[in-house]
Protein backbone atom coordinates (compact mmCIF):
# COMPACT_ATOMS: atom_id res chain seq x y z
CA UNK A 1 0.00 0.00 0.00
CA UNK A 2 1.65 3.13 -0.88
CA UNK A 3 0.64 6.42 0.61
CA UNK A 4 -0.08 9.51 -1.66
CA UNK A 5 2.18 12.54 -0.93
CA UNK A 6 1.21 15.61 0.58
CA UNK A 7 -0.49 18.54 -1.48
CA UNK A 8 0.93 21.74 -1.89
CA UNK A 9 -0.33 24.56 -0.71
CA UNK A 10 -1.36 26.41 -3.86
CA UNK A 11 0.49 29.71 -4.07
CA UNK A 12 -1.29 33.27 -3.41
CA UNK A 13 -1.02 35.03 -6.60
CA UNK A 14 -0.08 33.68 -10.16
CA UNK A 15 0.56 35.37 -13.42
CA UNK A 16 -2.41 33.95 -15.51
CA UNK A 17 -1.08 34.66 -18.85
CA UNK A 18 1.73 32.76 -18.13
CA UNK A 19 0.13 29.61 -16.88
CA UNK A 20 -2.75 29.96 -19.57
CA UNK A 21 0.72 29.56 -22.34
CA UNK A 22 1.68 26.32 -20.41
CA UNK A 23 -2.05 25.33 -20.26
CA UNK A 24 -0.44 24.29 -16.22
CA UNK A 25 -2.89 22.11 -14.07
CA UNK A 26 -2.55 23.25 -10.07
CA UNK A 27 -3.73 20.70 -7.79
CA UNK A 28 -3.16 21.42 -3.97
CA UNK A 29 -4.65 23.37 -0.58
CA UNK A 30 -5.67 26.95 0.26
CA UNK A 31 -4.72 27.69 3.40
CA UNK A 32 -7.06 28.51 5.66
CA UNK A 33 -4.93 31.70 7.51
CA UNK A 34 -5.37 33.12 3.85
CA UNK A 35 -8.77 32.59 3.85
CA UNK A 36 -10.27 35.67 6.36
CA UNK A 37 -13.55 35.97 4.88
CA UNK A 38 -14.36 32.51 5.04
CA UNK A 39 -13.17 31.93 8.90
CA UNK A 40 -16.11 34.51 9.61
CA UNK A 41 -18.97 33.44 7.97
CA UNK A 42 -18.61 29.34 8.90
CA UNK A 43 -18.35 28.30 12.63
CA UNK A 44 -14.85 26.17 11.44
CA UNK A 45 -13.59 24.47 8.31
CA UNK A 46 -12.51 20.43 8.77
CA UNK A 47 -9.54 19.08 7.33
CA UNK A 48 -8.18 20.59 4.36
CA UNK A 49 -9.77 23.15 0.78
CA UNK A 50 -8.56 20.94 -1.62
CA UNK A 51 -8.32 22.60 -5.46
CA UNK A 52 -7.92 21.07 -8.82
CA UNK A 53 -7.24 23.92 -11.65
CA UNK A 54 -6.28 23.85 -15.33
CA UNK A 55 -5.49 27.25 -16.97
CA UNK A 56 -5.84 26.67 -21.11
CA UNK A 57 -7.48 28.71 -24.02
CA UNK A 58 -11.24 28.17 -24.57
CA UNK A 59 -12.26 27.30 -29.02
CA UNK A 60 -12.63 31.57 -28.89
CA UNK A 61 -9.02 31.88 -27.90
CA UNK A 62 -9.90 33.23 -24.45
CA UNK A 63 -7.99 32.78 -21.02
CA UNK A 64 -10.03 30.29 -18.84
CA UNK A 65 -9.34 29.02 -15.75
CA UNK A 66 -11.54 25.66 -14.87
CA UNK A 67 -11.32 23.32 -12.01
CA UNK A 68 -12.93 22.61 -8.90
CA UNK A 69 -12.77 23.65 -5.05
CA UNK A 70 -13.64 21.30 -2.00
CA UNK A 71 -14.10 21.42 1.89
CA UNK A 72 -16.25 20.38 4.51
CA UNK A 73 -17.62 23.04 7.16
CA UNK A 74 -19.14 23.41 9.80
CA UNK A 75 -22.43 26.33 10.14
CA UNK A 76 -24.88 27.15 12.57
CA UNK A 77 -27.99 25.23 12.44
CA UNK A 78 -30.87 27.73 12.20
CA UNK A 79 -33.38 25.26 13.89
CA UNK A 80 -31.23 24.03 17.03
CA UNK A 81 -28.08 26.56 16.84
CA UNK A 82 -25.42 23.47 17.38
CA UNK A 83 -23.29 23.33 14.57
CA UNK A 84 -23.90 20.91 11.03
CA UNK A 85 -21.75 19.71 8.86
CA UNK A 86 -21.89 20.58 4.93
CA UNK A 87 -19.37 19.15 2.47
CA UNK A 88 -18.82 21.59 -0.49
CA UNK A 89 -17.74 21.30 -3.81
CA UNK A 90 -17.53 24.49 -6.02
CA UNK A 91 -16.90 23.97 -9.96
CA UNK A 92 -15.88 26.96 -11.58
CA UNK A 93 -15.00 27.81 -15.31
CA UNK A 94 -13.51 31.99 -15.16
CA UNK A 95 -12.55 33.85 -18.11
CA UNK A 96 -9.29 36.41 -17.41
CA UNK A 97 -9.96 39.98 -18.13
CA UNK A 98 -8.13 43.14 -17.61
CA UNK A 99 -11.33 45.26 -17.84
CA UNK A 100 -15.20 44.99 -16.75
CA UNK A 101 -15.83 45.77 -20.37
CA UNK A 102 -13.41 43.03 -21.53
CA UNK A 103 -15.78 40.86 -18.75
CA UNK A 104 -19.13 41.71 -20.80
CA UNK A 105 -17.52 40.57 -23.52
CA UNK A 106 -16.99 37.06 -22.51
CA UNK A 107 -19.56 34.38 -23.46
CA UNK A 108 -22.24 33.70 -20.35
CA UNK A 109 -20.76 29.85 -19.44
CA UNK A 110 -17.46 32.29 -18.74
CA UNK A 111 -17.53 33.96 -15.05
CA UNK A 112 -15.33 36.74 -15.28
CA UNK A 113 -12.64 37.26 -13.31
CA UNK A 114 -10.27 40.51 -13.49
CA UNK A 115 -6.37 40.39 -13.47
CA UNK A 116 -5.32 43.45 -11.64
CA UNK A 117 -1.85 44.39 -13.02
CA UNK A 118 0.35 40.84 -13.61
CA UNK A 119 -0.85 39.01 -10.75
CA UNK A 120 -4.00 37.22 -9.86
CA UNK A 121 -5.22 36.20 -6.26
CA UNK A 122 -5.83 32.96 -6.69
CA UNK A 123 -6.47 33.00 -3.13
CA UNK A 124 -8.83 35.58 -3.12
CA UNK A 125 -11.39 34.63 -6.04
CA UNK A 126 -11.11 30.53 -4.74
CA UNK A 127 -12.31 32.01 -1.36
CA UNK A 128 -14.67 33.73 -2.94
CA UNK A 129 -15.82 30.52 -4.79
CA UNK A 130 -16.33 28.95 -1.60
CA UNK A 131 -18.36 32.03 -0.22
CA UNK A 132 -20.58 31.58 -2.95
CA UNK A 133 -21.29 28.23 -2.80
CA UNK A 134 -21.97 27.82 1.18
CA UNK A 135 -26.28 27.67 2.04
CA UNK A 136 -28.17 30.14 2.20
CA UNK A 137 -29.45 28.50 5.46
CA UNK A 138 -28.38 25.30 7.27
CA UNK A 139 -29.77 23.11 8.96
CA UNK A 140 -29.73 19.17 10.16
CA UNK A 141 -31.23 17.19 7.81
CA UNK A 142 -33.18 15.21 10.47
CA UNK A 143 -35.39 16.99 13.11
CA UNK A 144 -32.80 18.65 15.46
CA UNK A 145 -35.60 20.70 17.39
CA UNK A 146 -38.98 19.02 18.47
CA UNK A 147 -42.16 21.10 17.68
CA UNK A 148 -43.15 20.38 21.38
CA UNK A 149 -40.33 22.75 23.03
CA UNK A 150 -41.47 25.63 21.50
CA UNK A 151 -44.13 28.14 23.93
CA UNK A 152 -46.47 30.33 22.35
CA UNK A 153 -47.51 33.43 24.98
CA UNK A 154 -48.81 32.01 28.33
CA UNK A 155 -48.70 28.59 27.68
CA UNK A 156 -48.12 26.13 30.99
CA UNK A 157 -44.67 24.81 31.66
CA UNK A 158 -43.98 20.77 31.82
CA UNK A 159 -44.57 21.41 36.15
CA UNK A 160 -47.77 22.90 35.64
CA UNK A 161 -46.46 26.51 36.50
CA UNK A 162 -47.72 29.21 34.05
CA UNK A 163 -45.15 30.74 32.15
CA UNK A 164 -44.76 34.67 32.62
CA UNK A 165 -45.05 37.44 30.36
CA UNK A 166 -42.09 38.86 29.43
CA UNK A 167 -44.19 42.02 28.26
CA UNK A 168 -46.33 42.41 31.84
CA UNK A 169 -43.91 45.00 33.35
CA UNK A 170 -43.48 47.08 30.10
CA UNK A 171 -47.51 47.16 30.39
CA UNK A 172 -47.02 48.19 34.05
CA UNK A 173 -45.32 51.08 33.44
CA UNK A 174 -46.99 51.90 30.65
CA UNK A 175 -50.34 51.93 33.20
CA UNK A 176 -48.30 54.20 35.61
CA UNK A 177 -46.87 56.42 33.41
CA UNK A 178 -50.40 57.27 31.93
CA UNK A 179 -51.80 58.23 35.28
CA UNK A 180 -49.62 60.90 36.14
Amino acid sequence: MSIAPPKSVLPKSVDARKLVQREQFLDGILPLESLERLSEAVESVDGEIATEIQFGRDLQNHLTVSGKVSCAVDLLCQRCLHPVREQLEAQFCWGIVWSEEQGRALPKDLDPVIQDGDELDLHLILEDEILLNLPMVAYHDEECVSKESFHVGEEETEAGEQQENPFKVLEQLKGSSGKS
